[in-house]
């Protein structure tokens, strides 16, 4: 069970209809609302001077960069569900993720939560492109209407690019843009953020798929059209996930400038999708309000397991208590543009483990 989902989402006004719409910018939600600098800009609070102005040229690319943001937060509860700190802190009522004061370290933790911040922006302005929603971007046409081929059941077909690709190219470099133009420090907590926050690109843009569709008399697929399609994101959190497990700690160049080379603490230039840190995470055990960070206690833990959500571990040497608990979570949530998220309310009753 996710401990985060109990918590108050970020920005979220909260409505029963058969189920949960959360209204991700507070807006009265229409079946197309009007995204504009008073509606978007004004209503996310915290944004940079250099997010504020990019907000006010183009306001519903931000909105649905912010979209993307909130899944990422999401997803960073879904990829860290077992560990002590579990990204709950950034899923707060009128709240931006990026201003938690954990982000302003640079623990590993750090490094995960820039990352898929970045491939969240990317994810969702992409799709939003192809579905005709944005003023700004719509399909990729660069391969429409060439010959491709891919092999299928060892037999390698030909196929030919149409329909409407995900425009990945125009998220990933809006993302660069939003989330990028926060850095303005020159010292090697900026570069390492930027750095992640690459890694969250490319965790999008190297793993596009393609979708195809078969014509053909009785689905003979004698012609088949494919478009690039985003990955699944929860793919895109499996690959990042990975990439946080062996996270890489870089050597401080002591003049701590942005011009200063990032090097491994083996010697080696970092690659492209490492995840970078720099600090030693805290143990996470105690609420740390200097942190955002609500500790263990009431943590859902696994007294039969060998990993990471074993009692012993998540509980800190505490111990816990066994009760009965009934609870009604969201779940199946599902986003829609612009800017919402429809959940329905699943209810449990059921003898858990929780952390004293």
């Amino acid at each position: 069970m996710i401990h985060a989902w109990a918590a108050i989402s970020i920005l979220l006004t909260t409505v029963t209809m058969g189920g949960t719409t959360n209204n991700i910018l507070r807006l009265n939600i229409k079946k197309e609302p009007i995204l504009d600098p008073n509606t978007v800009c004004k209503t996310y609070p915290e944004l940079s001077s250099g997010q504020y102005n990019l907000c006010r040229k183009y306001p519903d690319v931000t909105a649905s960069a912010i979209q993307g943001v909130q899944i990422a937060v999401h997803e960073c509860q879904h990829q860290l569900r077992t560990h002590r700190w579990n990204c709950s802190a950034l899923e707060k009522k009128n709240k931006n993720p990026h201003a938690s004061p954990i982000l302003t370290k640079g623990y590993k933790e750090t490094a995960f939560a820039y990352a898929i911040s970045a491939a969240g922006v990317t994810h969702q302005v992409a799709k939003a492109c192809s579905m005709g929603k944005l003023k700004s971007c719509g399909c990729d046409m660069s391969v429409h209407g060439r010959k491709g081929r891919h092999t299928e059941d060892d037999v390698e077909r030909t196929f030919e690019w149409g329909g409407c690709s995900h425009n990945i190219e125009f998220g990933a470099k809006y993302a660069l843009k939003f989330l990028d133009s926060k850095e303005v420090a020159r010292d090697v907590h900026s570069q390492i953020n930027l750095h992640n926050n690459r890694a969250g690109r490319l965790a999008v843009t190297r793993n596009v798929r393609e979708q195809c569709k078969c014509h053909g008399m009785s689905g003979s697929c004698e012609l088949e059209t494919c478009w690039k399609a985003a990955p699944d994101f929860r793919k895109v959190g499996d690959v990042l996930r990975k990439k946080y497990d062996v996270a890489s700690k870089v050597q401080v160049d002591i003049t701590n400038t942005a011009d200063a080379k990032l090097f491994k603490r083996n010697g080696q230039r970092p690659h492209k999708m490492d995840l970078l840190f720099y600090e030693k995470s805290p143990n996470y055990c105690e609420e740390n309000p200097n942190l955002d960070s609500p500790g263990t206690t009431g943590r859902d833990c696994n007294r039969s397991s060998d990993g990471i959500d074993n009692c012993d571990t998540l509980c800190c040497g505490r111990g816990y208590n066994t009760v009965r608990v009934s609870r009604s979570e969201r779940c199946n949530c599902k986003f829609y543009w612009c800017c919402y998220v429809e959940c329905q309310t699943c209810t449990y009753t059921e003898w858990v483990t929780v952390c004293k």
